[in-house]
């Protein structure tokens, strides 16, 4: 369904424009963004969700999704996927070789036999994202954009690392099933790592073994949260840290709360 669609700009002009492709737990989403107006034109999220243990019913759904929706095949200045993975490991810059890519992910992840490998470098921090993604979802994408830049769902939040300024910062991305948890000491990553959690109160455990160890002072210490996250959730968050906020764009505002802990990672620039 539509969430957002601004009728001052044309949709025709997608040249001009950048798509974001979102695919999580939350299902499968997308923004058409003009990033030199800072503005979302267009932003729409499935009706429905990925569920775990049914994941098959979701590629089928986004398959048809994606061949009966004519705004995803249209031509645009640049394509974004963000696809949410636990199976990412995170390799400095000069120790990366690309021949040990697969041997530094299954020693960390069961990897499937579809499972497609793809790196991606870190602007400025000298660290490069290995992650594994579905091969066919990316394949049923390709059909309709055969050009576009792939990232897991923790890049947004490393790459855009300086907008968000607090100097003990810890980003907390909950979807129900998984936790992912990336602590920065200002600009220096400290920690980074998923867990499963089907259950609120498993992440907010994993959130505060996360704080212990990078030995941030919790009344220093700033969480930005993102996902699926109810009110009453921040509030247990609230807690145990003197400052929560939301992972959000600081250039384009998208109003809503639940929308913008679901969709911000769509309105960054990659």
């Amino acid at each position: 369904m539509p969430i957002i669609v601004n009728k001052q700009l044309e949709l025709e002009k997608t040249k001009e424009n950048r798509l974001s492709i979102q695919a999580d737990l939350n299902g499968f989403s997308f923004s058409v963004v003009n990033d030199s107006a800072n503005k979302v034109l267009f932003m729409y999220q499935s009706d429905f969700s990925c569920e775990r243990g049914h994941y098959d019913f979701f590629l089928k759904n986004t398959a048809q999704l994606i061949n009966s929706f004519a705004l995803l095949s249209s031509t645009f200045k640049k394509v974004n996927i963000i696809i949410d993975t636990c199976k990412y490991a995170l390799v400095p810059k000069q120790l990366y070789k690309e021949e040990d890519a697969y041997q530094h992910l299954s020693k960390l992840h069961c990897l499937d036999e579809l499972d497609e490998i793809d790196t991606v470098e870190v602007p400025g921090q000298d660290i490069i994202i290995l992650f594994a993604v579905s091969s066919t979802l990316i394949n049923q994408i390709k059909k309709v954009q055969p050009e576009f830049r792939l990232f897991p769902s923790i890049f947004p939040i490393i790459s855009q690392v300086s907008d968000f300024q607090d100097h003990n910062k810890i980003f907390f991305r909950y979807l129900k099933g998984n936790v992912h948890l990336i602590a920065y000491e200002g600009l220096r990553l400290v920690y980074c790592n998923s867990f499963p959690a089907v259950h609120f109160n498993t992440a907010l455990y994993f959130l505060l073994l996360a704080q212990r160890q990078v030995q941030f002072n919790p009344e220093l210490t700033t969480v930005y949260v993102s996902g699926n996250i109810k009110d009453f959730e921040i509030m247990d968050i609230s807690k145990y840290f003197s400052k929560v906020k939301y992972f959000r764009n600081p250039r384009i505002q998208l109003g809503s709360p639940d929308i913008e802990l679901k969709f911000s990672s769509l309105t960054f620039e990659l």
